[in-house]
């Protein structure tokens, strides 16, 4: 009984172990050679993220109900981080993270506008075209992103907070190969375990936004201001033992109870 509770309790840890570290492969796109980018998250530039709403329960107004709301974009990084240090993007490409999220959105007696994301997708891509000039003009897609949940909290009353706030996304991430690898060197593409990433925005201002739409059941545009950083999560190659070992643990408990 002992050896069970400890393989479970192996098992059990291994899957809470995550690492954050990793490793960008960026020679494919004239990258520094020998300057391969190791970082545990990334940092975004400010953008202008492109929002219809939609006045779902048709009273003309913005508050009353949750409405329609979509928004997409697409945001430079930065630099790639390391704890506190910044480590920059190499001159020769540009990284950009492309979104587009829906859900709905609600006004609520105390001046907030409640955004709860239920579905979208996003990806990180790899721009070699007019490199400096801050836009998307194409390029190679290096990871992809689901929804899992997200939501924003928006203060939109008068006052000195008015058009601020902050979103928290937990997204689901996938490698496209050849670009990440753990601390093992392993190609994160195809390594076991869940991979996963936190996307946290801050608002820094709501333009356009207005109390009333156009008409009722109508939409109505306005665009959002805002930054943000990304945290990778991904499996330790250590857990991943730890794991099997765990596995064996139960399997060799099974043989001796029969």
């Amino acid at each position: 009984m002992k050896k069970l509770l400890l393989a479970s309790l192996i098992t059990s840890a291994s899957f809470a172990a995550t690492a954050d570290v990793v490793t960008f492969n960026d020679s494919s796109f004239n990258g520094t050679p020998g300057s391969e980018v190791v970082f545990d998250f990334i940092d975004f530039d400010a953008d202008l993220a492109q929002v219809t709403q939609t006045d779902t329960d048709g009273n003309g107004l913005l508050g009353g109900g949750a409405e329609a709301f979509s928004e997409f974009g697409s945001t430079d990084i930065v630099n790639f981080k390391l704890g506190s240090a910044l480590l920059g993007v190499d001159a020769a490409y540009e990284v950009f993270y492309n979104y587009a999220f829906s859900g709905t959105a609600t006004a609520t007696a105390a001046g907030n506008l409640e955004v709860n994301f239920n579905a979208g997708a996003s990806g990180l891509y790899v721009d070699t075209t007019n490199v400096g000039n801050g836009m998307f003009d194409g390029g190679v897609q290096i990871a992809s992103f689901g929804l899992n949940q997200g939501a924003c909290t928006i203060d939109i009353k008068p006052g000195p907070l008015q058009n601020k706030g902050f979103c928290g996304l937990d997204l689901s991430l996938n490698f496209a190969a050849g670009y990440f690898f753990n601390t093992n060197g392993d190609d994160l593409s195809t390594t076991p375990g869940a991979k996963t990433a936190t996307l946290i925005v801050t608002v820094q201002d709501i333009l356009g936004l207005s109390q009333t739409y156009p008409a009722a059941g109508g939409t109505q545009n306005f665009q959002i201001s805002h930054d943000g950083n990304m945290t990778l999560s991904v499996p330790e190659p250590a857990s991943v033992a730890i794991l099997g070992l765990g596995l064996l643990g139960f399997a060799g408990a099974r043989r001796r109870k029969a």
